[in-house]
Order: C-alpha cells, then sequence, then structure tokens
C-alpha cells in the first residue's frame, strides 16, 4: 500500500511540473496581425507589380474583375502569397480594365489573417511609342515619324523647350523653324492617350554644324569675385573672332572684338553686368546672346 501512494505522488509531481512547462495555446481570433498599409504597386508593360513592404508578415492578394459587374466582387481569386520585402506581378490583367484588389497579411505560424484592405487598380498600357523615328536633314529641318499605335493619339514635338507642333501616327512631320542659338537639338516627342494623358516622352539629340550656322558663343560661363568678371565659351574651329557688348538702358553697348573665347572686365559697383555676345565669321555676324554676371 506504501508503494502505491508512494507512486502516486511522483506522478502528481511529475503532471505538476510538466503543466508549469507548457503555457496556454493562444487562440487565433486573439492574434493582433495589422492591416498592411506597406504596400505599394506600379503599373507597367507586363501588369500590375505589387510590392510587399512589410519585414514581417507574408502578404495574401487577391483580385476581382470590377468591371464584369458589382456582384463578381464576392468572387474573389488568390493572386500571390508575397514574401516581406519582394515584388509580385499580376500580369493577368486587360488593358482598360478595372480590378479591386483586396490584401492581407498572413501569419503562416497559427494560419490565419489580418482584416482586409482594397484596393481599386485601373490597369493600362504604358502610353508610349512603340516605333518612332526622328531626323535631322540637310536642309536644317527636324522630321518625326511616330508608327501607328492603339495607344498612342497623337504627339506634340518639342524643341529645345518649344512647342513646334503635333505629329500624327503614321506620318512624317517636318520642323523648318529652328533654334538658331544652340549648337544641340534636343527633340522630344511627348505621346498622348485618348484621356489626354501624358505619356513616356521620347528624346533624340542632335549636334549641328556651328560653321556654316554662325552660332553665337556656346556654353558661356561666368566668373566674378568681387568686381571681376572674367567670361569664358566653347572653343570654335576656324578661329572666328567675338563681339561683346554691354546692355545699359535696354540698349546694347559695343565694349570689344575679341578672337579668343575669354574675355575679362572690371565692374565699376556691385551691381549685376549684363554682357550680350556674338560671333564674327566670314565678315558675318551672328545673333545675340546674353548672359549676366552678379555677386
Amino acid at each position: 500500500m506504501t508503494i502505491y501512494k508512494y507512486t502516486a505522488l511522483l506522478i502528481t509531481v511529475f503532471m505538476l511540473y510538466a503543466c508549469g512547462l507548457k503555457s496556454n495555446p493562444v487562440p487565433k481570433g486573439t492574434l493582433d496581425i495589422p492591416y498592411p498599409t506597406a504596400i505599394d504597386y506600379a503599373i507597367n508593360s507586363d501588369g500590375v507589380a505589387i510590392y510587399n513592404g512589410s519585414d514581417n508578415y507574408t502578404l495574401f492578394v487577391e483580385k476581382a474583375d470590377e468591371s464584369i459587374g458589382f456582384f463578381n466582387l464576392a468572387g474573389f481569386k488568390r493572386v500571390a502569397l508575397i514574401n516581406p520585402k519582394q515584388t509580385y506581378t499580376d500580369t493577368d490583367v486587360v488593358n482598360n480594365r478595372v480590378y479591386k484588389y483586396r490584401f492581407r497579411h498572413y501569419y503562416g505560424k497559427v494560419k490565419t489573417y489580418s482584416p482586409a484592405l482594397m484596393k481599386t487598380i485601373k490597369y493600362y498600357s504604358p502610353i508610349k511609342h512603340s516605333i518612332i523615328k526622328i531626323t535631322y536633314e540637310r536642309n536644317k529641318r527636324v522630321c518625326v515619324y511616330p508608327g501607328i499605335s492603339d495607344i498612342v493619339v497623337n504627339t506634340i514635338v518639342t524643341i529645345n523647350g518649344t512647342k513646334m507642333g503635333e505629329a500624327k501616327n503614321g506620318i512624317k512631320t517636318c520642323f523648318d523653324e529652328l533654334p538658331v542659338n544652340s549648337a544641340t537639338l534636343s527633340v522630344m516627342a511627348i505621346p498622348y492617350d485618348y484621356d489626354n494623358n501624358t505619356g513616356i516622352p521620347y528624346r533624340q539629340d542632335f549636334k549641328r554644324d556651328t560653321n556654316t550656322l554662325n552660332l553665337p558663343p556656346q556654353n558661356i560661363v561666368v566668373r566674378r569675385n568681387g568686381n571681376d568678371i572674367i567670361l569664358t565659351w566653347d572653343k570654335e574651329k576656324n578661329n572666328p573672332k567675338y563681339n561683346v557688348y554691354i546692355t545699359a538702358n535696354g540698349k546694347d553697348k559695343f565694349i570689344q572684338q575679341v578672337d579668343v573665347e575669354l574675355f575679362r572686365y572690371s565692374a565699376k559697383d556691385n551691381k549685376c553686368v549684363d554682357f550680350k555676345l556674338t560671333t564674327i565669321r566670314n565678315k558675318k555676324e551672328s545673333k545675340k546672346i546674353s548672359v549676366s554676371a552678379c555677386k
């Protein structure tokens, strides 16, 4: 009888000790899993790229096609489980279609989810030229040819920031009135869609022959130390000469002609000095270009 009591006592002590090592199970409903707020998305040519910015939680993504109708929203379909700091691209999208995305954090240890966050996203193909050709022709004009497109409706052309006009799809459009004060032509073709949304611009630069155009000095750099002013600019071929003017009271006063790409001037006071420079080539003077020297 004593042996049985001793055995029972050992079993009781063991059970109490073991229970002390274990913690009570945590009900799923008591877990406080935060809303998935660290979400970013971008629309690209492949689809909708979704980024899970969370440090700890997997992002559970579902989607419904809102364009089919309201009642379709009950039938959300699984898109992906995105790991923390990872991106997934949903390629199952159609141009100009509206989708309702449902995002939830997923906690794998207990296999439960956070409350849902909803986002409405309209997918549209990026507005850009798939085919475009820009040329600078010998007769000193720029021509733009945008290819036929289902996305791009019209294309606005700018040269050195000045709006030149519109280029129609499938038609070669040329522009003759080009900027005269720059050795570089920066041509920008900006596409627009049916809703007049701006797309991804296409840019192409062309270097011009300054010998034939007789441009004014290019890339003028101004250095001023007190009243001492130094102007420098790019060296030209064939060693042209340069005229320097000072603008005062609305009038340009000729100061000096130089045959090097440097001009030094001593100002009389601390005020800004407004210069204009021209290039002299084959006894012909270019148009003037303005530059100011201020302290």
